[in-house]
């Protein structure tokens, strides 16, 4: 971020919010807005899995299995596509079980750490996804109200807004600009 002129618009997608945060942590001042989309939104202390583990209504929990030899979290191969793009047409989810990567585990659950006079002085807008199985619509509202946030927009799509409904999500962030 040292090579950006002025403040920037950065957008985190699920595991990605907890990245956008961490940013934020480090050089508030580079950043315009911060845009989570269907997206961790953390406080202090949390991990994606400490936050994961407190959405019940997630359908991805008996889905993930935990390559310990490896080092890495694996989504079950059959479940990717109604899981992600549950709202998306049949050829996306042909394809989607091919373009989700195991992921590496330790950084799933490594804390952030982030201060209200940092992180907390940015401005945050929230992309619900009504229609979620990875985070649900439940805990995304939980999330907000713990983390308060300037303006929420609402999809009524899975998890992967930017392939399902692509002006929408083009409408969400050009919100943050606004």
């Amino acid at each position: 971020m040292n090579s950006v002129s002025g403040p920037a618009i950065l957008v985190g997608h699920s595991f990605a919010g907890i990245v956008i945060a961490a940013a934020a942590e480090q050089v508030p001042e580079k950043i315009a807005t911060l845009v989570f989309v269907a997206a961790y939104l953390p406080q202090d202390g949390d991990s994606l899995l400490s936050l994961a583990q407190q959405d019940p209504d997630a359908k991805i929990g008996p889905q993930l299995t935990i390559g310990k030899e490896r080092g890495i979290a694996i989504v079950n191969y059959a479940a990717r596509a109604e899981l992600f793009v549950n709202d998306g047409p049949a050829p996306l989810k042909a394809k989607l079980p091919d373009l989700i990567l195991d992921e590496p585990a330790a950084p799933l659950v490594t804390p952030v750490h982030v201060t209200d006079e940092r992180f907390g002085r940015v401005d945050r807008i929230y992309v619900h996804t009504g229609l979620d199985q990875v985070i649900s619509p439940a805990f995304q509202a939980q999330m907000v109200a713990r983390v308060p946030v300037r303006k929420t927009v609402s999809l009524q799509t899975g998890h992967l807004p930017f392939l399902t409904d692509v002006d929408g999500m083009v409408q969400a962030i050009d919100t943050a600009a606004a």
